[in-house]
């Protein structure tokens, strides 16, 4: 058994850990071996040192450009979990890159870890953004920034501020604001207030509609004048589609809103046709619980009132919170779940019912893993078990076994693998022989590539 840097996954052996790393040095198709990087980066740290090294190395033995740029991109998401020498190697990989789009691709993939950097190789990333001469590529690599800009100290933070105030193009700015926008809330008044002000210059609708979708749940790290000024952003939004956009972004952090703002992007929610609305209500669901009861049921009745497909659609998203709910709302939601005639819908619904499920009665949890037992195609029955991973170690021995069950009865090894990566989030806190079975899973997949990919998904 490994001793990894996460070791409650003590279910993921050595062997299969360089059988993972060997099956990716082995595959001749770029585009599936990114991918499957792409797969392993967020789990990196769960690998050996000497194995995480042997990717390095192999990213730094690509000959061409664009491939090493993807890896280092794939990899460089992981890249807080590795040791000090192995993280400046990526970032020296991304510097001796010649093109400006590689090296915009490659700060794409470091600057989500650019929290766990030190801050000489902090300053260096920066530092990449800001030498890109081409305005779209310096978006694109603003934008790969995202969250980890609450991790850097305020010197830097500015530089990246002001590389979003310099662009001239308005698409480029929205990109840049839309990624900042995820790390707001670590930022002072001055820099959050400044991007604030970004979004609300941003001429054309639909990217002033990008830009506060950017901020997400950061909105709920603002004081109240600018989330005000946010909820009017998307308030003076025009059009449907825009006017939705906005609304999902800030739905995520409306538990941070007082009363007043709640309901203006409720109401906002309301006048909203069948399809935007569905797509507005997918924002509100890690927040829904922390809404007073009467705009709680207000929420669910719009789910109510869709028809199947964009129901389906509302549940994926608003059924994440369903644990929030009072227990009369919970119920609704399950029962509007159940009553989707087809299959596929009923899938999409336990995406974000299952994810929720760990807040629900015993008898609603019994009633979810039911309707996802009852899924006769293998992609229906992988789609529901995506939802159902964070809560597994909620769920009653009997029920976790179910699941695994159903997870052991989908023979199709694309599918299997996005089961797999929908449960990891549980696997933890399964027994023992339930790890084992699914590990044993992982194995099963005679195609490299599918192997390989059922393997990354046990990464931590």
């Amino acid at each position: 058994m490994i001793q990894s840097l996460a070791p409650n996954f003590n279910y993921l052996t050595r062997a299969d850990q360089e059988d993972l790393v060997a099956l990716v040095q082995g595959l001749g198709d770029p585009d599936e071996r990114n991918s499957i990087l792409m797969d392993i980066g967020p789990g990196l740290a769960g690998l050996e040192p000497d194995l995480q090294e042997d990717l390095v190395l192999f990213a730094e033995g690509l000959d061409q450009p664009w491939e090493c740029a993807s890896a280092v991109r794939a990899l460089g998401t992981g890249v807080a979990g590795l040791a000090p020498n192995l993280q400046e190697r990526l970032v020296s990989l991304a510097e001796g890159l010649g093109d400006q789009e590689h090296r915009a691709l490659a700060v794409q993939g470091l600057g989500a870890g650019v929290a766990g950097l030190d801050r000489e190789l902090q300053q260096r990333l920066v530092r990449l953004a800001e030498g890109l001469e081409d305005q779209e590529h310096r978006a694109a690599a603003v934008d790969g920034f995202g969250a980890g800009v609450a991790g850097l100290d305020r010197e830097l933070q500015q530089r990246l501020v002001s590389l979003a105030e310099g662009l001239g193009d308005q698409e480029d700015r929205a990109l840049a604001v839309q990624g900042l926008g995820a790390g707001v809330a670590g930022l002072d008044r001055e820099l959050q207030q400044r991007l604030v002000r970004l979004a609300e210059g941003l001429e054309d609708q639909e990217h002033r509609a990008a830009a506060v979708d950017g901020f997400g749940a950061g909105v709920a790290g603002l004081d109240r004048e600018l989330q005000q000024r946010l909820v009017s952003l998307a308030e003076g939004l025009g059009d449907q589609e825009d006017r939705a956009l906005a609304v999902q972004g800030l739905g995520a952090g409306v538990a941070g809103l007082d009363r007043e703002l709640q309901q203006r992007l409720v109401r906002l929610a309301e006048g909203l046709d069948q399809v935007h609305g569905a797509f507005a209500l997918q924002g509100f669901g890690t927040g829904v619980g922390g809404l007073a009861l009467d705009l709680q049921e207000r929420l669910v009745r719009l789910a109510e009132g869709l028809d199947q497909v964009h129901g389906a659609f509302a549940l994926r998203d608003l059924g994440t919170g369903v644990g929030g709910l009072a227990r009369e709302l919970q119920e609704r939601l399950v029962k509007l779940a159940e009553g989707l005639e087809d299959q596929e819908h009923r899938g999409t619904a336990l995406i974000g019912l299952g994810a929720g499920l760990a807040g629900l009665a015993r008898d609603l949890q019994r009633r979810l893993v039911r309707l996802a037992e009852g899924l006769g195609e293998p992609e229906d029955r992988a789609w529901a078990l995506r939802g159902f991973g964070a809560g597994l170690p909620k769920l009653a021995s009997e029920l976790q076994q179910r699941l695994v069950v159903l997870a052991e009865s989908i023979d199709d090894p694309e599918y299997l693998v996005r089961a797999l990566e929908g449960l990891r989030p549980g696997l933890a806190g399964l027994a023992p022989d339930l790890q084992r079975r699914i590990a044993a899973l992982a194995r099963g997949p005679d195609e490299p590539e599918y192997r390989a990919r059922a393997l990354a998904a046990l990464l931590p």
